[in-house]
């Protein structure tokens, strides 16, 4: 049996822990035979490590944004979000979001996304199936998401704050020149 903590721990840091071994796998690789440098090792081991180091990069974030446990499940459909909670499920359009700002403090953060058409929607972090909502969060334009685990980062130790981390950007004004 295992201990709770560990668990914990490896259901965190289990992605990365992979993701860099097969970076280290595609590094000895590129390295066979002694380390020699041939075109065939480098051939198959270069991408693979490429691959590699790019997906390390995105299990340290994916590990970063758990926040703890956290109300509810989200689920992610292209660019809709719905959460379902115990108290009641919102769903919203991430195409329509004109602002989305972020609370945290502590381990709790929770993302506000408004729009024009209502109130904002409440995301919580730390439900289940958070991490989709930052893949989906990717594509909206001039979404930084260094900026984001930033702040998150950030507000574990500091007080709650609420934070704007994206808001539309305006619309060229594109007149004919008449």
């Amino acid at each position: 049996m295992i201990r709770p903590e560990a668990s914990d721990f490896l259901k965190r840091w289990g992605e990365v822990g992979i993701a860099t071994a097969v970076t280290l796998a595609a590094l000895w690789i590129v390295g066979l035979p002694n380390f020699s440098l041939n075109w065939l090792s480098v051939l198959l081991g270069a991408p693979l490590g490429v691959a590699g180091v790019v997906w390390v990069r995105v299990a340290v974030r994916r590990a970063l944004s758990k926040t703890g446990e956290g109300q509810g499940k989200l689920f992610v459909e292209e660019r809709r979000v719905l959460h379902v909670g115990s108290l009641a499920n919102v769903q919203v359009n991430l195409d329509d979001a004109t602002r989305i700002e972020l609370f945290a403090r502590g381990e709790v953060a929770t993302l506000m996304v408004h729009t024009d058409d209502g109130p904002p929607v409440a995301l919580p972090l730390g439900a289940e199936g958070a991490d989709a909502l930052f893949d989906a969060l990717t594509g909206l334009p001039g979404m930084r998401m260094d900026a984001l685990h930033a702040r998150l980062a950030k507000a574990r130790t500091g007080k709650g704050e609420m934070v704007t981390i994206w808001a539309r950007p305006a619309a060229p004004n594109r007149s004919l020149g008449r």
